[in-house]
């Protein structure tokens, strides 16, 4: 396989302040590629000096044996490198339907045709064919990251670079687009994929690299770096990455005196999400895996213990060991 993009000394970052470091690699024709990292390792960076978003201070980006550095971002795009934020960038207010259809017009130009198009990306995504009439705000985040990639399909480019997909999405939603990223390279479309699910996105990637403080530590088949057992587990960034220890306090309210430590241990994806509505919440991390517990122990019709509410029933203060 030829490389159909290819950096070379890449060095970029924001306001003369450098962020990746003589980044290398490559992504061949009909090759998934992954990008993995801690955050701040210089990924988005990485995808955004490529596709001409952010200045490049030194090294060469070849795309389709052309040397695009320099280039601004919508001519970057229009070579064939659609480059998929993430977040999505849609338009909330425009209905689905409109989205693509805007798209299309993009594409082909006044002159052309984009019906064609349209119905190409909904075949891929045929649950966006329900949604036509609905605004693009007002569906669920896999939805909306679906409408992100049928509009980046519509182009039909040769190379779709994806940062962060399955970001905010049900584990359910993040395998199905998996797999429908997985069929990309048989539609004529490669992809770099810089992705947060380290083992599903090794599972459908031929290559990866890992970038860490802006260089490339490691360049190599990504079936070598999912056996790399130490790796997988230390990274935090995916489904089967490392455990954060969480220590919850139960009190039984019939002996207030007594407390079980309950260590728990969290995916990294769930304790995002809980650290943040700690933080929106004014409730401590702990005080949120307690509920849980109680609920799923409701739930299954078991005895719960009272939460814990920072006093015994003596009234005298205790420290709350959330």
């Amino acid at each position: 396989m030829t490389a159909l993009l290819e950096t070379k000394g890449l060095r970029a970052g924001y306001e003369g302040i450098p962020v990746v470091f003589g980044v290398d690699l490559e992504v061949r024709e009909g090759e998934i590629v992954t990008l993995l990292g801690a955050n701040g390792a210089g990924k988005t960076t990485t995808l955004r000096a490529i596709s001409g978003m952010v200045e490049i201070f030194a090294g060469e980006v070849h795309f389709g044996g052309e040397r695009i550095d320099g280039r601004t971002a919508d001519r970057i795009a229009r070579h064939g490198l659609m480059h998929i934020p993430a977040g999505r960038g849609i338009f909330p207010t425009l209905q689905v339907g409109e989205t693509l259809r805007l798209a299309a017009a993009l594409a082909v130009g006044r002159r052309g045709n984009g019906t064609e198009r349209v119905d190409e990306a909904l075949s891929v995504f045929p649950r966006l064919a329900g949604r036509l009439t609905q605004a693009a705000g007002t569906l669920s985040g896999g939805e909306q990251q679906m409408l992100a990639m049928a509009r980046g399909l519509i182009a039909r480019p040769h190379l779709l670079m994806i940062d962060e997909m399955s970001q905010g999405l049900a584990p359910t939603i993040v395998a199905e687009l998996f797999k429908i990223v997985a069929g990309f390279p048989a539609l004529g479309v490669s992809v770099l994929l810089v992705e947060q699910f380290v083992g599903q996105a090794l599972a459908i990637a031929g290559r990866a690299y890992v970038l860490e403080k802006g260089e490339v530590s490691f360049e190599g088949a990504a079936a070598q770096l999912a056996a790399d057992e130490e790796f997988v587990k230390g990274s935090y960034l995916g489904d089967v990455a490392v455990e954060r220890e969480v220590v919850a306090t139960i009190v039984d309210d019939e002996r207030a005196e007594l407390t079980e430590k309950v260590a728990v241990s969290l995916p990294p994806v769930l304790l995002r999400t809980l650290e943040e509505r700690s933080a929106r919440d004014g409730v401590s991390v702990g005080d949120l895996v307690r509920s849980m517990v109680e609920a799923d122990a409701t739930a299954n019709g078991k005895a719960t213990p009272a939460p814990s509410t920072g006093r015994n029933r003596r009234g005298a203060s205790r420290k709350d060991k959330g």
